[in-house]
């Protein structure tokens, strides 16, 4: 976790359990939090002025900046590239019939999600890693990043 917001979410998931193993907490370094957010709202921004030929400075307001937020499933990968010496990455896409969370009936997916920048991320990461901003300059050296799909 990473979000305040994100304790309650975690206490009505676990409330609702009925019998299930209670899931554990792990709460996440604000840097890792500070460097997902950068790069998603990177390529997001770069997404939208190439897709729509409007100034950047237009993004805040495409995007409700203030809710704007990278996906779970981004800060996972962005944390295994820290950690691992090499990661492998299954169950990217969605069936369009699947659930968004497990845990409630809601199918379509979040607005504050910009996927698609998150899926350019994930295609810079697994083949051209040099390209990624903040990470590029850093001197991070990343592991080979596979994606199946």
């Amino acid at each position: 976790m990473c979000n305040a917001a994100h304790f309650v979410e975690h206490a009505v998931c676990n409330n609702a359990s009925t019998g299930a193993a209670v899931a554990p907490v792990i709460v996440t370094d604000p840097r890792l939090d500070a460097l997902c957010a950068r790069v998603v709202k990177y390529y997001s921004l770069r997404r939208f002025v190439r897709e729509t030929g409007r100034p950047a400075e237009e993004w805040p307001q495409q995007h409700e900046e203030g809710m704007f937020h990278y996906s779970s499933g981004m800060q996972a990968v962005v944390a295994a590239a820290g950690v691992c010496d090499r990661v492998s990455v299954f169950g990217f896409g969605k069936d369009p019939s699947a659930r968004h969370h497990y845990h409630t009936l809601q199918r379509r997916e979040l607005d504050l999600h910009d996927y698609e920048a998150e899926y350019e991320f994930y295609r810079d990461l697994e083949s051209r890693p040099e390209a990624i901003p903040f990470l590029r300059d850093s001197g991070f050296r990343l592991p080979p990043v596979a994606f199946y799909r």
